[in-house]
């Protein structure tokens, strides 16, 4: 991973901050309304909030280039130069989970499960992602791989992978 990654991430400009409105009670619209509470205040004086806008593109594109690597050494890296002593850091540490299925456990009959749900059954809705990390050997893997093994039948409801 390379060692200005974060900057990479987090140096971009805030989305909202050219065009925000001063929230000072004197030029609020509303003369009839001087004693208001603080939220309220807020959202009505300043309609428009800054947010964060982070570049992920290089975290999705770091990610992919690892496929067929460990899960934890792909993670340790990550950890190596997104620490949690910096809360940015750690937000941009948990976008990882939108782009990768981590959690992927093996049930009590070898059925592939995620979030207490079995995997391939129908009329269930997941959140779309790229990679998934096999339980069995730790590596990530790219979703089609996830995919083919739930349509072919390789891991069933009640014999897990075959």
């Amino acid at each position: 991973m390379r060692d200005d990654m974060f900057k990479v991430i987090v140096e971009r400009p805030r989305w909202g901050a050219s065009h925000a409105a001063s929230p000072k009670l004197k030029r609020m619209p509303h003369t009839g309304a001087p004693h208001i509470g603080l939220k309220r205040h807020a959202r009505i004086g300043a309609p428009y909030t800054k947010s964060l806008n982070e570049n992920l593109a290089p975290l999705v594109r770091y990610l992919r280039r690892q496929r067929g690597r460990r899960w934890d050494a792909v993670f340790s890296e990550i950890c190596a130069k997104l620490d949690t002593g910096s809360t940015v850091k750690m937000h941009v540490r948990e976008h990882i989970e939108d782009f990768v299925l981590t959690r992927i456990s093996i049930g009590r009959y070898g059925e592939w499960m995620f979030e207490g749900q079995v995997l391939g059954r129908g009329g269930q809705w997941f959140r779309r992602r790229e990679l998934f990390v096999d339980p069995r050997d730790r590596v990530l893997k790219d979703m089609a791989v996830l995919e083919a093994m739930l349509a072919s039948g390789m891991i069933n409801d009640q014999g897990g992978a075959q």
